[in-house]
């Protein structure tokens, strides 16, 4: 499985380590974001939460919906910078 960011952002195929835990797309090394959520579980009256935080992998567009902050999805990115691009490269004559 490759990282879908690498492959949306950037068109290159970099090996996936993990699986984000929202939306389930695979994550190379340099786009997972790990975070340490308190598990809470009904228990009538007593404790009602684990004592130690759990692990969760997200992708950098399912973390920042859960802070609460709008991302532009990585092929935005990618069209972006191609048009940036082509916007900044030398016009080249037409061949007579």
């Amino acid at each position: 499985m490759n990282c879908y960011d690498c492959h949306a952002s950037e068109g290159t195929d970099t090996a996936a380590v993990a699986v984000c835990h929202g939306c389930n797309s695979g994550l190379c090394p340099g786009h997972l974001r790990i975070t340490r959520p308190v598990v809470h579980r009904v228990n009538g009256t007593g404790v009602s939460h684990s004592p130690a935080p759990a692990r969760q992998v997200l992708c950098a567009t399912c973390h920042a919906a859960a802070q609460g902050v709008a991302l532009p999805a990585p092929s935005t990115e990618r069209t972006e910078r191609a048009d940036r691009a082509e916007r900044t490269a030398p016009r080249r004559s037409p061949v007579t």
